[in-house]
C-alpha cells in the first residue's frame, strides 16, 4: 500500500514524499485489531460481572455477561420466543430477584408490583428502558417514550379520549359494530357448517372500533369475507418484528428509510404492515389538511384531531410521529382485546358448565336478544364479569416484562438495595401464574372472581393482582375501552348465537411463544367455531 504525502518547502516550492507500507506488513494489522476487540470485550464482561452496580444480584453469569443470552432464547431455543419461560426458571433457581441481562433486574413478587409500577412525580420520574424503545419499531410513540416528562406530555394529549366517562359514550358505536358481526354470523354462517376463525372475527370488530375512534371512519372490516381483513393481519406482524427490533435497532432504521417497494421484496412478510402504514399516513394527511385549511370538521372529533389541537410541541405533531402513534394505538387496541375475546370464546365453549351458566345469566338479564344492555349494566352481571376477568388473566395482555427505571432514587427489596437508574422488570405472566394467588392457575375458573374475593391473607381484593393493563403512570390508556368491548361483545354473541368449537383444543390458546403478545405453539390452526 502506498501513501503519497505533499509537503510545502520553506522556499515556497513543493516536494512530494512517499510513505510506503510494505504489503507484507498488512498481516500485522488484523491480529492487532482482533486482539483489541477481544481485549475490549474482556474488560466489558469483567466490568459487568464484578464492577457493575448490579453485580451483587444473583442470576446466570452468562446472562450478566452478554445480551446474546437473551437473544438465544428469543430466536433459537425451542424455536424462539422462550425468554419469558427462562426467566421463570431463573426465579425458581435464584429467588425473587434475578439479574436477567447485563443491566436489568426482574422481580417475581406480586406484593412488590405497585412499588415498581407506581405513579411518576417530578421528584420521582419513572422512565422506560432505553433499549425497549425500539421494541415495536415506533420509538417516538407515546407507548415507547423513555423519559417520564416527555411521556406525561404526550399521554395527556390523548388521555381524556379514553376516560371512563368518555368511553361510555362510545357504547352505541360499539353496539352498531357488533350488530354487523352478529348479522354476518346469522346470515352467512348459521347452519351452513362454514368455519369461523375466532381471532379473525374479533380482530375485525376491534379494528372497526379503534378506527372509528382514531380517525372517525367506519372501516367495515367486519364485513370482509370470512372476517379476514388486512389491517388485523398487519397488526399481528408487529409481534413478528418485536424481538428483531429490540436486538437489532438498525432494522427500524432500514424500515424507516427504504422505499416500501424495496422492503416488500426483501421482507415479503412485512407487506401487510407496510400497507397498514400507508393507510395510516393517508388518513393522517387528510386530518392535517383539514386543520391547515380550516376545513370544518365533520362528525365526531377523533384522537388525532385532539392531538393536533393540543399544546404538544410542533415536532410531536409531525406526520412521522403521528404515524407512529397511529400504528401503535391501533395495533395495541386490535391485538390484545381480540386475543382476550378469543381466549374467552374457547373456554366458554370448551366447558359446558361455564357455557350453560353464562347463557342462563344472559337470558335472564336480557329477555329480548335484540336488546343488549349497555356496558354499565352488563358490568353488574356477576358471571359475565367473572368470565371477563378470568379471560383477562389467561390472555395476559403483554407477556414480556415491562421494565421501569427510577432515575433518581434507588429501591429496597427487603435487605437488597437496588441502585437508581436500574431497569426493573415484572410482568403479567408471572403475576397471573402465581399459585399462591391463583390456585390451579392454568384452569379457566370464573368462579374464583365471584363474591368479592380477596387475595392472600385477605388483605387486598383479588383484582389487585390482575395486571393485564399494567398500572401506574404508564398503565394502559385503553383499559376502559377494552373492558367495554369484552362485556358487550361476549354478551351479544353468546346471548344470540348457538356456537360450538370446531377441531380446537387447549393448545390453541395456550401461551407457548412470547412475541410480546402470547402465542400458541407453531402449527396451531387457531380457535375455530361453527354456528349451529
Amino acid at each position: 500500500m502506498i501513501c503519497v504525502v505533499s509537503a510545502i518547502g520553506e522556499q515556497g516550492g513543493s516536494q512530494a514524499g512517499e510513505c510506503i507500507v510494505q504489503l507484507s506488513d498488512l498481516h500485522l494489522i488484523f491480529p492487532v485489531l482482533l486482539l483489541s476487540y477481544l481485549f475490549y470485550h474482556l474488560l466489558l464482561v469483567t466490568y459487568r460481572l464484578y464492577w457493575s452496580p448490579i453485580a451483587k444480584f444473583p442470576g446466570p453469569k452468562l446472562a450478566a455477561s452478554t445480551y446474546w443470552y437473551e437473544a438465544y432464547y428469543d430466536f433459537l431455543s425451542n424455536g424462539g420466543g422462550q425468554f419469558a419461560f427462562r426467566i421463570k426458571k431463573m426465579h425458581e433457581e435464584y429467588g425473587p430477584v434475578v439479574r436477567i441481562t447485563p443491566n436489568e433486574l426482574h422481580i417475581d413478587d406480586p406484593e412488590y408490583y405497585d412499588v415498581v409500577f407506581c405513579n411518576s412525580q417530578p421528584s420521582r420520574p419513572i422512565d422506560k428502558m432505553e433499549r425497549f424503545r425500539y421494541r415495536l419499531n415506533h420509538p417516538d410513540s407515546t407507548l415507547s417514550t423513555v423519559k417520564a416528562e416527555d411521556h406525561k406530555v404526550r399521554r395527556s394529549a390523548i388521555a381524556s379520549f379514553f376516560s371512563q366517562s368518555r368511553v361510555r359514550s362510545y357504547n352505541d358505536d360499539l353496539q352498531n359494530i357488533i350488530e354487523r358481526v352478529s348479522r354476518k354470523i346469522a346470515t352467512e354462517f348459521k347452519g351452513t357448517g362454514r368455519v369461523i376463525m375466532v381471532n379473525h372475527m374479533w380482530a375485525s370488530l376491534t379494528a372497526d372500533m379503534i378506527m372509528e375512534l382514531t380517525f372517525g371512519y367506519s372501516s367495515n372490516m367486519s364485513e370482509a369475507p370470512d372476517f379476514l381483513s388486512p389491517m388485523p393481519q398487519a397488526t399481528s406482524n408487529f409481534a413478528f418484528l418485536a424481538h428483531y427490533a429490540t436486538h437489532f435497532p438498525i432494522i427500524g432504521m432500514v424500515i424507516k428509510f427504504l422505499p416500501d417497494r424495496v422492503l416488500e421484496v426483501l421482507v415479503p412478510a412485512a407487506k401487510p404492515l407496510l400497507r397498514f402504514r400507508r393507510e395510516m399516513r393517508r388518513y393522517l394527511r387528510e386530518i392535517i389538511s383539514r386543520k391547515d385549511t380550516n376545513t370544518p370538521k365533520t362528525g365526531k372529533t377523533n384522537i388525532f384531531h385532539e392531538i393536533l389541537e393540543s399544546n404538544l410541541p410542533p415536532q410531536d405533531k409531525s406526520l412521522e410521529r403521528l404515524t407512529q402513534e397511529a400504528m401503535l394505538v391501533n395495533g395495541a387496541a386490535i391485538e390484545t382485546t381480540a386475543w382476550t375475546l378469543t381466549v374467552a370464546t374457547f373456554h366458554i365453549l370448551f366447558n359446558p358448565d361455564i357455557h350453560s351458566r353464562l347463557k342462563c345469566e344472559l337470558e335472564g338479564a336480557m329477555r329480548d336478544p335484540k336488546k343488549i344492555l349497555p356496558w354499565n349494566d352488563l358490568q353488574k352481571l356477576p358471571y359475565l364479569n367473572a368470565t371477563v376477568m378470568e379471560a383477562l388473566r389467561l390472555s395476559f395482555g403483554s407477556v414480556q416484562r415491562l421494565p421501569r427505571v427510577n432515575r433518581l432514587f434507588g429501591l429496597k427489596y427487603h435487605e437488597l438495595e437496588i441502585p437508581p437508574n436500574v431497569p426493573i422488570g415484572m410482568d403479567a405472566f408471572h403475576m397471573h401464574m402465581n399459585e399462591r394467588i391463583f390456585p390451579e392457575p392454568l384452569s379457566f375458573r370464573p368462579e374464583r372472581w365471584l363474591d368479592d374475593p380477596k387475595g392472600p391473607n385477605e388483605l387486598k381484593p383479588l383484582s389487585h393482582y390482575l395486571v393485564s393493563f399494567s398500572r401506574g403512570a404508564r398503565g394502559c390508556l385503553g383499559k376502559h375501552l377494552a373492558m367495554m368491548e369484552l362485556h358487550v361483545a361476549l354478551a351479544t354473541i353468546f346471548r344470540r348465537h348457538d356456537l360450538e368449537l370446531y377441531e380446537a383444543d387447549y393448545r390453541d390458546v395456550e401461551f407457548a411463544v412470547d412475541l410480546v403478545k402470547p402465542m400458541p405453539k407453531p402449527g396451531s390452526k387457531g380457535v375455530r367455531i361453527v354456528a349451529k
